[in-house]
C-alpha cells in the first residue's frame, strides 16, 4: 500500500511539472512572432494588394504559399500568409502588421 501511494505521489508531481512547462511554452509562444515582414503603401489612399504581399513573400521566403488572410485587429493592411518552404519547414508570416 505504501509503494502505491509513492507511485500515486510521484505520477501526480510528474504531472505538474509537465503542465507548467506546456503552459509556459504556450504563453511565450502567443507573444513570439519569428517571421515578419514590413509594408507600406505607395499611395496612401490604396491599400496593399494581396498580389504584391504573396510576390513580396515568396522572395524572402521561397515556396508554397497555402494561406493568405486579412487581419484588422494588426492594423488596416496586415495579412497572415502560411507558407510550405521550399526547405519544408512550415511558416506563420504577419506582413504590414503592427
Amino acid at each position: 500500500m505504501i509503494k502505491l501511494n509513492t507511485v500515486l505521489a510521484h505520477l501526480g508531481l510528474l504531472l505538474l511539472c509537465v503542465t507548467t512547462y506546456l503552459t509556459s511554452a504556450v504563453a511565450v509562444a502567443e507573444s513570439y512572432v519569428p517571421y515578419k515582414i514590413k509594408m507600406e503603401r505607395k499611395d496612401p489612399n490604396r491599400p496593399l494588394r494581396k498580389s504584391t504581399i504573396m510576390a513580396k513573400v515568396k522572395k524572402k521566403y521561397p515556396g508554397r504559399i497555402l494561406y493568405i488572410a486579412e487581419n484588422a485587429a494588426g492594423g488596416p493592411d496586415c495579412h497572415i500568409v502560411k507558407l510550405m518552404g521550399n526547405d519544408g519547414e512550415f511558416r506563420i508570416i504577419h506582413v504590414a502588421c503592427n
